[in-house]
């Protein structure tokens, strides 16, 4: 019976419903503190890779939603429309850059929305009567200018007449509208960035979980190398014991090759299968000419899994535990077989030997190889892959790991073209 070693649950996020990703630095791709609307130095950054600043984009929201909002009110002919229409967004877009700066300092001191809902509303009614009184004096001034000039009089004569008589407090209807209007631009304003600060939390955890799980990896990693060094060492040593110089000088020079591939790819969190594959022939190799004839290793691996990624020198382990542990204790010897296949969405990486197998009473345990495997397949996949242990076809041990099945976009290209 195979035992499933079930990994951890490793703290995720929820995905994003939509197309926004993140917000980061312009300069340096990071998440900024400030990344809000009104900033200067941060960027949104869509799906598509494209980027809009924040200081691009609030005064795109906000003259673009004045301008909409006054095309809705009713005026005089076509320049009277234009010219009423200009001193109604003038006033109200004005006001608001200012009502901006108090709400900013608002936001920066953490008011609770219990507090700031009613002080809102406050502001919105007092504003309403503010704004009116703005736009009426700048409009009757502007017409009444206007229609003094002869080419013009027929345009803006009728606006004139009208807003002469204006009284200059509002009336109920005329409150609600301006008082309204400002409430609504405030709603959109709070909400918007609360909005915006939520994604920005959000891409400061995934951020700083990426660097964890980054930091982790290269620990995991870097703890394979005196492992696997201390084991061919010995080897090396036991060579020259036993008067096999050439075997030595060989094994030391293999040693040579395999390690300083292994710095090529200490800041590589996947390589292909390919590339995994000769890190294990270079191992196999350099047990081989320890133990000659003792150690049998087969290789069977689909073409289509050849630019596969998995993480890097994971393999390699897993052979190396099966030497250790299912080969080198008989006398006699035995075989390794590693198979790599492609199961619909997933790749599959088994490894067998041919040894005694798992123990029968008892719970299994794990050397620093596979630990390691497991700890690394936890943070770079969660619980997309697995690692299950068992007794393979021919009695020994055998440990199959599932991992996503991905081709890295360098080798697309290359096959592509």
């Amino acid at each position: 019976m195979a035992v499933q070693l079930e990994p951890t649950p490793l703290t995720r996020l929820p995905q994003d419903d939509g197309h926004l990703v993140s917000f980061g630095n312009v300069a340096s791709g990071t998440p900024g503190a400030e990344s809000l609307l009104g900033t200067h130095t941060h960027a949104l950054v869509f799906a598509s890779g494209r980027q809009i600043s924040s200081a691009t984009l609030f005064p795109l929201l906000h003259w673009g939603g004045w301008l909409l909002f006054a095309w809705t009110v009713s005026s005089w002919g076509l320049l009277g429309a234009l010219l009423n229409n200009g001193v109604f967004i003038a006033s109200g877009g004005l006001l608001t850059l200012g009502l901006r700066r108090v709400y900013r300092r608002v936001r920066v001191s953490n008011v609770s929305y219990a507090i700031l809902a009613p002080l809102v509303l406050l502001t919105c009614a007092v504003l309403g009567e503010v704004w009116y009184l703005c736009e009426l004096l700048t409009a009757r001034t502007a017409f009444q200018h206007l229609a003094a000039i002869d080419g013009l009089r027929a345009q803006f004569a009728f606006g004139a007449q009208q807003l002469a008589p204006a009284p200059l407090l509002l009336n109920m209807g005329q409150w609600f509208v301006y008082a309204f209007a400002l409430l609504t631009w405030s709603s959109l304003y709070f909400g918007i960035n609360s909005v915006m600060a939520l994604e920005l939390e959000k891409a400061r955890v995934t951020f700083a979980l990426k660097l964890a799980d980054t930091a982790r990896l290269r620990v995991l990693q870097t703890q394979l190398n005196p492992h696997f060094l201390f084991n061919a060492l010995n080897g090396v040593a036991t060579l020259i014991r036993e008067h096999q110089g050439a075997a030595a000088a060989k094994m030391v020079s293999t040693l040579s090759d395999f390690l300083r591939a292994t710095l090529h790819t200490a800041n590589v969190p996947e390589i292909s299968v390919s590339e995994e594959l000769v890190f294990v022939d270079q191992y196999v190799e350099l047990q081989q000419l320890r133990f000659t004839d003792r150690l049998r290793v087969s290789i069977e691996a689909d073409e289509e899994t050849y630019s596969a990624l998995l993480p890097t020198l994971i393999l390699q382990p897993l052979v190396e535990n099966a030497v250790q542990h299912g080969v080198l204790p008989r006398e006699r010897g035995g075989s390794v077989c590693v198979s790599i296949t492609r199961r619909g969405a997933d790749l599959r990486v088994a490894v067998e030997d041919d040894g005694p197998g798992p123990s029968k009473t008892g719970a299994p345990t794990f050397g620093v190889g596979l630990g390691n495997t497991t700890e690394r397949l936890r943070a770079l996949y969660g619980d997309d892959a697995a690692l299950t242990i068992g007794r393979s076809a021919s009695g020994g041990f055998s440990v199959v790991v599932r991992l996503p099945f991905r081709v890295s976009e360098a080798i697309s290209t290359s096959k592509g073209d």
